[in-house]
């Protein structure tokens, strides 16, 4: 009976660490919002950024993964004068330069928050976490940045979702009968290299590599350190047009690097539209507009190229942004 409880508990935990290769939810938006991957993004701009976000992966399968997340950053202290140090245009690079600027002399703090809901079929995953960064000029147009993030995290076994062939199954009951959830510290750190022409960033989430545990019994397996790293250019083609091609690369020990190829092109600094390629996954389509001072809007379509595109139709990723004191 043990070896059964052991064997059924492993099999469910593989469910939730081995999904993707990884044990973090993936976005195809990651230009819009580089804070979700990147503490050290948090205070970019000189407004506060209000993100949320719904990606749905797999449509067609049941209980597919889902990944919702909320996140807001921004800058403490006054805004900074308009001849000053132009910000990170990762997120947008069609911004008007003075609307993110960082001041050329001073030192400037950003905080920012996160909460987020994985959910692959019966386990779910919450994180709450809280961000802070600090970003020095070190150059006449270009700054660096550090940050870390501080969070809770809770992970939790939903029966109601698992259908068995024979009801009354002793293993499910004993394991059901106990407490499945677990709870935890985590610490993420991340780091920004930033001009007006590029970005250049790295972060690693999981840094304490909790150990999980369901119902008691100790499983062989941890949460593993995952490292981003991001980079890209922007590239004036016109008064109006501007192509940002950019790179993220993702390493969990022991899975392979996988990486994410955009290419994004920007219409009169608001609309945008382009192309992603993750590597051995997806095609990605991605749309969106900043409405106006106040609102921005992205959405991605992932065309998959794996053997589950035989029976899924793709995967959907919808974020809604609020830009308060955004200057016009």
């Amino acid at each position: 009976m043990k070896n059964l409880k052991i064997t059924f508990t492993t099999g469910l935990i593989l469910v939730l660490v081995g999904a993707q290769a990884q044990q973090l939810g993936q976005y195809s938006q990651y230009l819009n919002n580089p804070f979700i991957l990147n503490p050290a993004a948090a205070g970019e701009h000189d407004y506060l950024d209000i993100d949320l976000s719904f990606r749905q992966q797999w449509v067609g399968f049941d209980n597919a993964p889902q990944n919702y997340y909320l996140s807001v950053h921004g800058k403490l202290g006054k805004k900074a004068s308009p001849i000053s140090n132009p910000s990170l245009r990762m997120s947008h690079p069609e911004e008007v330069v003075s609307s993110s600027m960082k001041s050329k002399s001073k030192i400037n703090h950003g905080i920012g928050g996160t909460l987020a809901s994985d959910n692959y079929g019966p386990f779910k995953r919450l994180n709450i976490g809280l961000a802070y960064a600090v970003h020095i000029p070190i150059g006449e147009k270009i700054n660096w940045s550090i940050g870390a993030n501080v969070g809770l995290a809770n992970m939790n076994f939903d029966e109601t979702q698992i259908t068995l062939g024979t009801a009354g199954d002793v293993t499910f009951d004993e394991f059901t009968s106990l407490n499945e959830n677990i709870n935890f510290v985590d610490v993420n750190i991340g780091t920004f290299l930033y001009s007006k022409k590029f970005f250049l960033g790295y972060s690693s989430n999981q840094l304490l590599q909790n150990s999980i545990y369901f119902g008691g019994t100790p499983i062989n397996g941890k949460l593993n350190i995952h490292h981003f790293i991001t980079g890209g250019i922007h590239i004036d083609l016109s008064e109006k047009l501007t192509l940002t091609p950019g790179v993220l690369i993702k390493y969990m020990n022991p899975a392979p690097v996988s990486f994410d190829l955009t290419a994004r092109l920007t219409y009169d600094d608001r609309y945008f539209g382009g192309l992603s390629y993750r590597h051995g996954d997806a095609l990605i389509v991605l749309l969106g507009a900043y409405i106006n001072d106040l609102i921005k809007v992205g959405y991605t379509y992932d065309y998959g190229l794996s053997r589950l595109n035989d029976h899924s139709s793709g995967g959907h990723e919808v974020l809604l942004g609020i830009m308060l004191n955004k200057a016009k």
